[in-house]
């Protein structure tokens, strides 16, 4: 491939500036199926273990909900007072040192539950004009149930006054994480008791996380946490989740007071609810996917004009399980006609378009710069919107930064708290809050970096820590015309080459244009079969991260699954750029290198993420009528698969399997061999994709794609997977069937190992402390490369580094 032409589809200068990547560790397995404390924790990662800690005022001010008109908690607190709730000591009958008590915590503060009787009492003495709508209940050996299950036990809760009785007398029923407005944690220990914080705050934002996961309606939620006299009020929006700093409720009653009113007297709206969406069928069990809550479900275009929408299934919901997301459901819904159509909610990024704008932006770069035929085209295969809009409350647009009046606090490097402190019985050693220090450890780099050309880096620099973000979003609703089967759920191979040929087809019109999509995955590429339409074809939904490719717009985070993502862009850094060779040193000059090209997104990551789509939906599924039984194939397989979809942001396996794609077959990937024709597809694809990836990168200061390399490019890849397609042909009648991601055992691992590296087990290292010294051994080496690279002792370091690396790819994970 060449590339001759002059009209660049990416231009080399002014480069890009990458977003930020963020996993979603709620998209692992062990969330997935893991245990309550593996989820729990999986959630505090999520988080990035820590929170922003905000003072009282301020949350008081501005998130709580507002008290009622006419009550102040300085009066209230009066008349408690000459009640005798209020004592000098503290509340009557609350134990002053829950640390001292022999009872169990749960009967230490259900203590909580007269003091907060009196208290609402106390406000409709003051004026009987105001109705209850919320109390405090205790259900602390019960867990709500809900369409997951779980075995999480708040504490303490508050629900809504008609709610009590039937949960009561049928917990089992109506005591679910849909009727709890917010969940709430005791512990007898202070928060000095590193244990027991570490459980009560890995328990408050759990539940947290599940009211905010399980349940549509809800945009936040508050959560309180006591640990003997220390009261904490937290508080989860899908833009950020914080906790203000402790008080003692026992001496600050107006604190208490204010928090128990305020709560107690609350609109539905003002707890967290969207009046947008409700709950008209509540009835679920858990067991049976046929059986689930059926909502109602409000759109409003730009316009104001507003359609209703019935729920019929969902469609996809995972990435609401993450708290500060985009939150992304997907539903199949009818409207009051029972003409059926996809509805997706999302929370985006103030600093983002919505879809449907996007879309036709899209559409008129590829009118202008590609012509009619492209436009009808390229509208052809993508979702079409029916409706859309903000979502509004109140008459408002529902943003993070309305529910907290658009007042953000002021947040500072000590505005941190950490989620889980590490324990250890050296107190010389013990981890301390990041909050209590003046400079933090910044890893610049963790663990083992495939490529070879990124420069040196230290492993660790002290860096002045940075205030807490939170990020600002907005409530979008997009309802579309097409029903169609992501390629998760596609089980045709054959209708997974057409979505795919249908898919290269669009990217290569939308490249042409000027633009990237930058979020291909199985999960927004459509197989669709419409009720008039004359043949089948493939769709591609999901423009939010879509942009120009000279856009110098820049964006705080983005999140999603690695999985379809593309090696450089989880790395930031190019693969296959090689500086050029050095001169020879003369005396009295000194060398100032080339800089290297800053890293950007280009149409060919586009392309890496299709192959990845391949790929997924190989390893993921097996032949239907012809399952692989062979236990070595199988054993091979399970290893392939955790290696490429380890999910996590490692891309050593991904890189050397592009390059390697001359060995890519049924033998070293363990798959079918009735899959041959379409691994030998992916063979092919990965051959192209490494060939132009070299191509671009040898500039080394710029990086460029013209319009006759893309064409170039595209002209090799297509006829793997379109209609002339010989490979296509061979494929077609082969169903599929889902097989579930591995889970390898350490003996099932050593077994992968001792197979797949019988040929070159000889000549490794046998001990695992010779292993670990020779891994050590190959990253000094490839530092010195990185340092040092005159022209000779580049190619002679290159050379060493090729032979000993081979020995490295085969080895065992502990190597690593």
């Amino acid at each position: 491939m060449t590339a001759n032409s002059t009209a660049p589809v990416l231009p080399a200068l002014p480069p890009a500036k990458e977003t930020p990547y963020k996993s979603r560790t709620t998209d692992l397995l062990l969330f997935r199926e893991g245990q309550l404390g593996d989820k729990r924790d999986a959630v505090i990662e999520d988080l990035g273990n820590m929170v922003p800690e905000v003072d009282l005022d301020w949350f008081f001010e501005n998130l709580l909900p507002p008290m009622p008109k006419g009550i102040d908690s300085a009066t209230v607190v009066e008349q408690l007072r000459k009640s005798g709730v209020v004592t000098e000591n503290g509340w009557a009958g609350f134990s002053l040192n829950s640390q001292d008590e022999r009872r169990h915590e749960d009967v230490v503060f259900a203590q909580l539950q007269p003091i907060f009787k009196a208290i609402s009492d106390t406000v409709q003495e003051l004026d009987p004009s105001l109705q209850q709508t919320f109390t405090l209940l205790l259900q602390p050996t019960k867990y709500p149930t809900s369409e997951r299950a779980c075995t999480s036990k708040p504490d303490n809760c508050w629900v809504a006054i008609e709610d009590v009785e039937r949960i009561k007398n049928d917990p089992g029923r109506f005591y679910t994480w849909y009727n709890i407005a917010g969940p709430a944690e005791d512990k007898k220990l202070p928060e000095s008791s590193t244990e027991q914080r570490n459980k009560n705050v890995a328990q408050i934002v759990f539940n947290m996380q599940q009211i905010m996961s399980l349940d549509p309606c809800r945009r936040f939620t508050f959560g309180t946490t006591m640990q003997d006299r220390e009261l904490r009020v937290w508080y989860a929006c899908r833009g950020f989740v914080l906790t203000t700093k402790a008080c003692d409720f026992l001496k600050d009653y107006h604190r208490l007071v204010h928090l128990y009113i305020a709560f107690a007297f609350s609109s539905r709206v003002d707890f967290g609810w969207d009046p947008t969406i409700s709950c008209i069928s509540p009835e679920f069990i858990w067991q049976d996917e046929r059986k689930r809550r059926v909502y109602k479900i409000q759109v409003r275009d730009d316009e104001g004009q507003v359609k209703s929408f019935k729920t019929i299934r969902i469609l996809a919901d995972y990435a609401a399980d993450s708290t500060i997301s985009r939150a992304t459901r997907v539903w199949l819904v009818e409207d009051e006609q029972g003409i059926q159509y996809v509805l997706k909610d999302v929370w985006l990024d103030m600093d983002r378009l919505p879809e449907h704008i996007i879309r036709a932006q899209m559409l008129a770069d590829v009118l202008e710069k590609c012509g009619a035929d492209d436009h009808v085209t390229l509208q052809n295969h993508l979702l079409t919107p029916y409706i859309c809009g903000k979502v509004f409350v109140n008459g408002v647009v529902d943003t993070t930064d309305d529910m907290m009046h658009n007042q953000p606090p002021c947040l500072s490097s000590n505005s941190v708290f950490s989620l889980k402190l590490e324990q250890t019985k050296n107190p010389l050693r013990q981890s301390c809050d990041p909050a209590s220090s003046s400079a933090t450890l910044s890893t610049t780099t963790k663990g083992y970096s495939h490529n070879r050309n990124s420069q040196a880096k230290p492993i660790a620099t002290w860096q002045a820590p940075q205030p807490p973000v939170l990020r600002r979003k907005y409530h979008y609703r997009i309802a579309f015309l097409e029903y169609g089967h992501t390629l998760f759920a596609e089980k045709s191979l054959l209708n997974i080459y057409i979505s795919l040929t249908d898919l290269l087809t669009a990217l290569h019109i939308i490249h042409r244009s000027g633009s990237v999509h930058r979020d291909i995955s199985c999960g927004n590429v459509y197989y669709y079969t419409g009720p008039t339409e004359a043949e089948p074809r493939g769709l591609l939904g999901d423009l939010e991260y879509a942009r120009k490719c000279d856009s110098r717009e820049e964006h705080q985070m983005r999140t999603g699954t690695l999985d379809f993502m593309a090696s450089e862009v989880v790395s930031q850094v190019w693969n296959y750029m090689v500086p050029p060779p050095r001169p020879p040193p003369k005396k009295g000059v000194v060398y100032n290198p080339p800089e290297r090209a800053p890293f950007t997104y280009t149409p060919l990551h586009d392309l890496e993420s299709c192959l990845w789509l391949l790929v997924y939906i190989l390893f993921f599924n097996d032949d239907a009528l012809n399952p692989l039984l062979d236990p070595q194939s199988l054993i091979l397989r399970n290893k392939k698969t955790n290696q490429l979809f380890s999910r996590k942001a490692e891309t050593f396996w991904r890189f050397y399997f592009i390059r390697d794609w001359d060995t890519i077959n049924i033998h070293t990937t363990g798959l079918s061999p009735t899959l041959e024709s379409a691994v030998r597809t992916v063979s092919y694809f990965a051959s192209y994709l490494h060939a132009a990836f070299q191509e671009i990168q040898k500039p080394y200061t710029s990086v460029t794609v013209e319009e006759s390399f893309l064409q170039t490019l595209y002209d090799n890849i297509l006829p793997l997977v379109n209609e002339d397609s010989p490979l296509r042909e061979e494929i077609r009648g082969i169903q599929l069937k889902s097989i579930p991601k591995p889970v390898m055992s350490a003996g099932e691992k050593r077994k992968a190992e001792e197979e797949a590296d019988k040929d070159n087990v000889s000549n490794l290292p046998k001990s695992k402390k010779s292993r670990s010294a020779f891994f050590v051994f190959v990253f000094l080496l490839r530092s010195l490369i990185h340092l040092f690279y005159d022209q000779n002792t580049y190619f002679l370091a290159w050379t060493l580094w090729n032979t000993s690396e081979k020995h490295f790819i085969n080895s065992s994970d502990d190597l690593r």
